[in-house]
């Protein structure tokens, strides 16, 4: 596959983080917490649900973690724009990303809900595929930061 292929991966990789974000801050709204929901039923093999946003704290929980998802997603985006899929720049940011899956996925098995840590593998590994097919992680795309 070609380059620009990857590249316009990564680019719809990037508007899915924030579709993402969209749907987990719409839990912060009754009624538009259906999509959300239906994620927190999946992961938990049914323990969980759009009804246990009634819970104090929750649905505040869940969206501004949706708020978060929905800024990452827009800062990538706006990378992207800015540099394309420069591989210096992609490189640094990998390791946001792989920030994200450790901690989320620790979490996750740490509070019974191992399912969730399958869905951060398929989007870690959606960014993962271009990033490496781009050359992000080779030697010689190495930080130019004097740091």
């Amino acid at each position: 596959m070609t380059r620009i292929f990857w590249q316009q991966w990564l680019h719809i990789w990037c508007w899915a983080m924030i579709g993402l974000g969209v749907v987990f801050s719409a839990a912060g709204v009754p009624g538009l917490d259906g999509a959300a929901g239906a994620f927190y039923q999946m992961v938990s093999l049914g323990t969980l649900s759009a009804a246990d946003f009634a819970a104090p704290g929750m649905r505040l929980t869940v969206s501004l973690a949706g708020a978060v998802m929905l800024g990452w997603g827009l800062c990538l985006l706006a990378i992207y724009r800015a540099c394309g899929a420069e591989p210096v720049v992609w490189r640094g940011l990998g390791w946001g990303v792989f920030g994200w899956w450790a901690a989320d996925s620790a979490l996750s098995m740490l509070n019974g809900v191992p399912v969730n840590v399958v869905t951060n593998t398929v989007l870690v590994t959606a960014y993962l595929v271009p990033a490496v097919k781009l050359g992000f992680f080779k030697p010689e795309t190495g930080s130019r930061s004097p740091a």
